[in-house]
């Protein structure tokens, strides 16, 4: 009799332990990230891993992301997809791929950002202009719209994109005129889905990094360490509110005007 009680506890703790761990896998949140191979994407991708989340870590050319490929085999969490700002299609299957999956934090990330390179009036070369609205607005916009049932049927419902001090503030300096305004589209564009989101359940908010050494720089004076911005940013959207919808927040809290 006392044999079978022991083998009956047994074979309820280890019952327990099953439904513990699927209940353990089922808690994990995820994170999908857009241009993860470097700079502040990638340290999106060490943060949340290092925060328990699953990170779905996308970019254009997997192949040639030798850094994100080295850490993505050091974390089990870590998954390496293919997303191409330009290829609608190919986000659209992405979106499809991932279809049950919730997706707890939708962070766009990837754009596109050069010198000053004729990006005047006078000056303007119409055909980047173009790759630079695909890129930064059209491309996220997609990628946004893709991903909304994932983010809408998730914990944490948030959607956030990268601005740069609500666009027209932001680069006070002649040129840069395709990013600039490109970023101030993204701005109105989010603040007519932050409506959206309110009715949804979902936050959405753009998100100023700062100055951040990403490329290399050797004189980072007056510059916020990449780790304290992105640190920064997570704990902004971990306290958003839906009523702050739109809006637009530097990695400090402070709200953009």
């Amino acid at each position: 009799m006392k044999r079978t009680i022991s083998l009956a506890l047994v074979s309820l703790i280890a019952l327990l332990s099953c439904f513990g761990a699927i209940a353990a896998d089922e808690a994990q949140r995820t994170v999908l990230i857009t241009g993860s191979n470097r700079g502040i994407g990638f340290e999106f991708v060490k943060q949340y891993t290092d925060r328990g989340y699953r990170v779905i870590a996308t970019c254009r050319s997997p192949d040639e992301a030798a850094e994100l490929n080295a850490f993505a085999a050091e974390h089990d969490n870590v998954v390496i997809e293919r997303l191409d700002l330009l290829d609608l299609d190919g986000i659209d299957a992405l979106a499809e791929q991932y279809a049950g999956q919730p997706v707890d934090v939708l962070i766009n990330n990837g754009a596109l950002m050069r010198g000053d390179d004729g990006q005047t009036f006078g000056t303007i070369d119409y055909e980047a202009f173009d790759t630079f609205y695909n890129i930064n607005v059209k491309g996220p916009l997609k990628v946004t719209g893709a991903f909304w049932p994932h983010v809408k049927a998730s914990e944490e419902k948030m959607v956030a994109s990268l601005t740069t001090s609500q666009g027209r503030q932001g680069i006070p300096i002649d040129g840069f005129a395709y990013y600039k305004s490109s970023k101030a589209a993204i701005d109105n564009l989010f603040i007519d889905i932050g409506r959206r989101g309110r009715k949804d359940g979902v936050h959405v908010i753009t998100l100023i990094p700062g100055r951040v050494p990403t490329h290399g720089e050797t004189n980072t004076k007056g510059m916020t360490p990449v780790e304290v911005s992105i640190a920064g940013m997570i704990e902004v959207m971990g306290e958003h509110q839906l009523k702050q919808n739109g809006k637009s927040f530097w990695f400090n809290g402070n709200e953009s005007k």
